[in-house]
């Protein structure tokens, strides 16, 4: 079978006290599409932004094509711009003063 594009495994991150992502694993393939589910809190943006490089996990790794961009036990963690991937992030207007086509165009 063709290796995942993205794997994710294990992936805990914490905020103080507080577990916000618990052991998350996925993977997907190219050509893939996923959707993270859930109830306001319970660690889809954390899990995007710890994808994305805007985090760093406890524990767990994050591979792209096999190769890990980060992994908490190993110490790797590839910098945000070195990732070659894009986060929209949750408020459509990241340019409040243009609709959602002109942020979305630019």
């Amino acid at each position: 079978m063709e290796q995942p594009f993205l794997r994710a495994t294990g992936i805990v991150k914490r905020f103080g006290k507080v577990l916000a992502v618990d052991h998350v694993a996925f993977e997907i393939h190219k050509g893939e599409v996923l959707t993270l589910l859930g109830p306001s809190g319970c660690g889809k943006t954390t899990t995007l932004r710890i994808i994305a490089g805007f985090e760093r996990p406890e524990a767990g790794e994050v591979s792209v094509e096999d190769q890990s961009i980060v992994c908490a036990q190993k110490g790797i963690f590839l910098a945000p711009e070195k990732r070659e991937m894009g986060m929209v992030f949750q408020s459509y207007a990241i340019w409040p003063h243009m609709n959602v086509f002109e942020n979305v165009s630019y």
